[in-house]
């Protein structure tokens, strides 16, 4: 009866010591604000704090060759946080359609004009088929 009311206390003891290590570690809490931008949203401005989140989801065919790139962005503001993510609309058949999906995150203040191109990236003197501009400022 006492092992097991030592093994109970310790076991609440180490729990209470790791809830505490995960708050003051932020526990992998994320942005307080994530903004979310689509093609609607293309020409348009968004402001932000320090800290926020940018989600950049737009169209794309990659079976055409043609993938969306970021031609214009100051890092130092506005860094990219994770590679792009690429899903396919419904169903998953040969030459489906998706979206891809960038993001970033406010870091510093100041303002961004974040152009992005739909273009076949071997063919760089063509003009690309879409472009994507969104005006960021960061605020702290």
């Amino acid at each position: 009866m006492r092992i097991r009311i030592v093994i109970q206390v310790s076991i609440f003891i180490l729990l209470a010591i790791l809830g505490i290590v995960l708050t003051a570690c932020g526990g992998g809490a994320g942005p307080e604000n994530v903004y979310i931008a689509d093609e609607g949203d293309n020409g348009q401005n968004v402001t932000m704090a320090v800290g926020d989140a940018l989600q950049v989801s737009l169209p794309e065919n990659r079976s055409t060759g043609y993938v969306w790139s970021v031609v214009t962005n100051d890092e130092a503001v506005l860094q990219p946080t994770d590679d792009p993510s690429y899903e396919i609309e419904g169903e998953p058949l040969p030459g489906a359609g998706g979206r891809v999906t960038f993001y970033f995150t406010a870091d510093a203040p100041g303002t961004v004009a974040l152009r992005m191109i739909n273009a076949r990236p071997q063919e760089t003197a063509v003009e690309p088929v879409s472009t994507f501009e969104l005006t960021v400022q960061v605020t702290d």
